[in-house]
Parts: C-alpha cells; sequence; structure tokens
C-alpha cells in the first residue's frame, strides 16, 4: 500500500476528527498494518512517510494543527463527497436498470375473466330447512 493512501487510512481509522490525529499515532498505525518493525533501515521508512506527510500537506489532502496533529483539509472532504454521491448515483442507476430489465423479462400470466354467474346462482343462499 502506497504510503499517501495509507496516513489517508491511519487518520480515517483514529477518528479524531475534529482535534486530529498525532503524528506518532499515524505511524505506528501504519507500521501495525503493514508489519515493517522488522525491516532493515527504518530510518529510510521515517524519512518516506515524514516526505508523503509533508506531500499530502502541501496538496491541501490534509492540514496539520500545531506541527503535531493532522486532519482531513475541508477540500479533500468535499471531493470526497463528491465521489461517494458520484459512486452512490451509479449504483443507484445501475440498480435501477437492473429491476427495470428485470421487470420487462419476467411473463406476466393472463388474467382470465371472471365467471358470470346467473340469476339463480345468486339467489340459492340458504337451501335448507326453513
Amino acid at each position: 500500500m502506497p504510503y499517501g493512501s495509507a496516513i489517508i487510512a491511519a487518520i480515517e481509522s483514529l477518528k479524531d476528527h475534529e482535534t486530529g490525529s498525532p503524528i506518532s499515532s499515524i505511524r505506528r498505525h501504519i507500521l501495525d498494518d503493514t508489519n515493517d518493525n522488522n525491516s532493515d533501515d527504518p530510518s529510510s521508512n521515517e524519512v518516506h512517510f515524514q516526505k508523503t506527510l509533508k506531500t499530502l500537506v502541501e496538496k491541501g489532502g490534509l492540514l496539520q494543527i500545531n506541527g503535531i496533529n493532522s486532519k482531513f483539509s475541508d477540500q479533500y472532504l468535499q471531493r470526497r463527497v463528491e465521489t461517494l454521491r458520484a459512486r452512490a448515483e451509479s449504483i443507484e442507476e445501475q440498480t435501477y436498470k437492473t429491476a427495470v430489465e428485470h421487470h420487462h423479462a419476467r411473463e406476466i400470466p393472463s388474467k382470465k375473466a371472471p365467471k358470470k354467474e346467473t340469476v339463480h346462482a345468486k339467489m340459492k343462499i340458504n337451501e335448507g330447512k326453513l
């Protein structure tokens, strides 16, 4: 998993939306997910992590609060909402098309006209003893 998406996934799973997630928690979450604790050179991973975090802040995907915490920017959240809305609309449209095709594909049984009852049949209510 690329570091950028790993950082975004870590911030999302930590759910510190108001105050932001501490960088140390993000780093720990990524290390737990990827099991890179036994890597040969942990300093290279740290440099890569810091560069990726800085790039995400520069691109406007993250906001850094006091240089310690990171959270999603309003710009990123707006793009994400638009993406999710478009995906939901396409799923809804696809579901509607499938339902219409399924409806039109089935055979509708023909209805028979109801049998007309004669006047005498209507009068036979109680034929027992009076």
